[in-house]
């Protein structure tokens, strides 16, 4: 009878222990680190647009590219690739990866002959590093090919494309990156320039996303590059993120160039933070501006101290920021010619997804 007592009480007492929370592992084993970069196609295009006459309108053309070929493409991207392979994040969304092509001047057909593809030298120059990625989304934007007249004796065809990508590393195994789904699109609040020369001008922006499996746990990631120069379609746009890409129930993470400064034309920031987003920089660098933007002029050799915050790294859902960086904006990062990667600091963000 003792003994059957012993056995009861011994049963009441491990019912009334409290059960243990079940944890998955370690939550930094759901670690995620993602960037964004605006790679900066090496020159401005407002003085094609307003271009007078088409011998300005030639003239204009020719000091772009020739702008484009002073900015030393491939030592800025080197250091870029340099960022990257660094900081080897799992996921990078890029802005301005620029294709820059000539032809034959006066030449109704495609100028061809790729000079400076961005994407391809930055995968090849992060290939050599040992840091494999390819991209899993691309979305092309604004496309143009106008003549550039050189001198009397000196043309040609000059075509420019713009595209928005999202670089995913390969060198991972599949519990840690599946990529479940891709999609890329452009926004329908588009900007129309009137150009005395060209017409009427649509400017095509647009963005990419990856919905990324990490360790059991799915994730959106979205990569967009919102309207510079007129603030009201650059409104619009950042609402078409929100209701479009960024309309998920999965965690989400929001990279890019937003153009939208917290501090000085912060109504597109404040769309997307009103939607539920919370920004990682303020998360993890509060009190720190975190400035992006103007770190060079329209030639990277002019360097200058940045002033606004238009990169950002935006999150929602079930996931912690748990660092954030700024990458490409410091002096050692200025090239062995005295050129800045880019006109923009990359964003480098951490996150934890929760269980």
């Amino acid at each position: 009878m003792r003994a059957k007592r012993l056995i009861t009480f011994i049963l009441l007492a491990v019912i009334a222990i409290p059960a243990a929370p079940f944890v998955y592992g370690n939550e930094r084993d759901r670690e995620v680190k993602v960037a964004a970069y605006n790679m900066y196609p090496g020159t401005e295009f407002s003085g094609i647009f307003l271009a007078q006459t088409p011998d300005e309108l030639v003239a204009e053309v020719a000091e772009a590219y020739n702008d484009v070929n002073a900015s030393n493409v491939p030592e800025r991207i080197d250091e870029i690739a340099d960022q990257i392979a660094t900081n080897q994040p799992y996921l990078v969304g890029l802005q301005e990866v620029a294709i820059w092509s000539v032809g034959a001047p006066f030449d109704p057909a495609d100028a061809n002959f790729v000079v400076y593809d961005f994407l391809q030298i930055l995968l090849d120059r992060l290939a050599a590093r040992g840091a494999h990625y390819e991209a899993i989304s691309i979305q092309e934007n604004l496309t143009a090919e106008l003549p550039a007249v050189f001198s009397q004796t000196s043309a040609l065809d000059v075509r420019f494309t713009d595209r928005v990508v999202i670089l995913a590393r390969t060198d991972m195994s599949t519990s840690e990156i599946k990529i479940e789904g891709v999609d890329a699109g452009t926004f329908a609040s588009l900007l129309t320039l009137p150009s005395p020369t060209l017409g009427n001008v649509v400017v095509p922006r647009g963005w990419t996303s990856a919905d990324i499996k990490h360790r059991g746990k799915t994730y959106r990631f979205v990569n967009a590059h919102l309207e510079s120069f007129v603030e009201y379609f650059q409104i619009l746009q950042a609402q078409e993120v929100v209701d479009g890409p960024a309309n998920t129930d999965l965690p989400v993470i929001v990279a890019g160039d937003y153009n939208s400064d917290p501090g000085v034309n912060p109504t597109a920031y404040n769309i997307l933070l009103g939607s539920g987003l919370s920004d990682a920089w303020t998360s993890t660098n509060p009190g720190s501006p975190g400035f992006t933007w103007a770190l060079s002029g329209e030639l990277p050799s002019v360097i200058l101290q940045p002033d606004q915050r238009v990169d950002l790294v935006l999150f929602r859902g079930g996931m912690t920021a748990s660092s954030s960086d700024l990458i490409g904006e410091e002096v050692g990062d200025i090239t062995p010619s005295g050129f800045r990667p880019s006109d923009h600091a990359g964003v480098v963000a951490s996150f934890v997804l929760h269980p």
